[in-house]
């Protein structure tokens, strides 16, 4: 068999279905784009593929990863080609590759990187407000309350937050310190291309009511752990920063900007010789 992964984008047109909805949304455009998708056996077969982290609703994503395995002969070019010709609008596949080895992207996963648009519920000036959240990661322990199975339980985020960052956004909706993105020439922060679209479409808006308006904008730019061992979604660090006395922030939009994978030596982009 051949197996080939994917990096597809997520846009805000489909932002508000589940994981279990895209994949359904996947194994249609499998079907209608005549894709030979391998079967698993036994009474209810299903589709050969694996999805990296699922992207919690409502999250935008412009990398996103999914491995799937050929029952016959396609190229990586074919199979994305076929695929964009009948995925919906809001999803686009961007890359594609042959996969060689045998794990597969969602058991790979162990770091992933966001962008969170925050409005403050006072604004004291990005300096102050970019001193004061750095001085707060800087305590040993960061204890946040996580809901899981039903229990409310005490955890510690330090160890998963690999990087944290704020930046601002200028008069045009741009944000004038640009951060390190993944890979194509992206940037984190409100550098970041899908951040500085949605800001500039709220030109004139006010995103959450009449006390915040797009210039009090900034934005956190974070690398946070993730995967089966580790995953911490972008809230907890935000919930932490409103129970520490800085000024609460609300979030306005979520984007993810990358996903790692680990290897024996490395992290690396899932699209790298050395994650294939």
């Amino acid at each position: 068999m051949n197996s080939v992964r994917i990096k597809f984008i997520r846009g805000e047109e489909v932002k508000y279905i589940s994981h279990l909805d895209l994949m359904k949304v996947f194994e249609r455009a499998l079907r209608r784009g005549n894709i030979p998708i391998a079967y698993s056996m036994g009474y209810n077969p299903h589709p050969q593929m694996v999805f990296g982290l699922p992207l919690p609703v409502g999250v935008t994503s412009e990398a996103e990863y999914a491995d799937f395995e050929l029952s016959g002969s396609m190229s990586p070019e074919e199979l994305m080609e076929s695929l964009n010709r009948v995925l919906p609008t809001g999803l686009e596949v961007v890359d594609a590759k042959t996969k060689k080895n045998k794990s597969n992207i969602m058991a790979s996963i162990v770091k992933a990187s966001y962008v969170v648009l925050v409005c403050p519920e006072t604004n004291p000036g990005i300096a102050i407000l970019r001193d004061e959240i750095e001085k707060f990661f800087l305590q040993p322990q960061i204890i946040v309350k996580k809901e899981s199975k039903g229990k409310i339980r005490e955890i510690d985020i330090k160890p998963m937050i690999y990087e944290l960052k704020v930046e601002g956004i200028d008069e045009n909706g741009i944000g004038p310190e640009d951060g390190g993105g993944q890979d194509g020439g992206n940037q984190g922060g409100c550098g970041n291309a899908w951040i500085k679209k949605y800001v500039n479409e709220l030109s004139g808006q006010y995103p959450m009511g009449a006390n915040c308006r797009v210039g009090d904008l900034f934005c956190l730019s974070a690398m946070l752990s993730a995967g089966s061992a580790a995953n911490l979604k972008p809230e907890l660090p935000v919930a932490a920063i409103n129970g520490a006395g800085i000024p609460k922030l609300d979030v306005v939009k979520i984007h993810r900007t990358g996903l790692l994978v680990g290897t024996e030596e490395k992290d690396l982009d899932p699209m790298d010789p050395g994650a294939l």
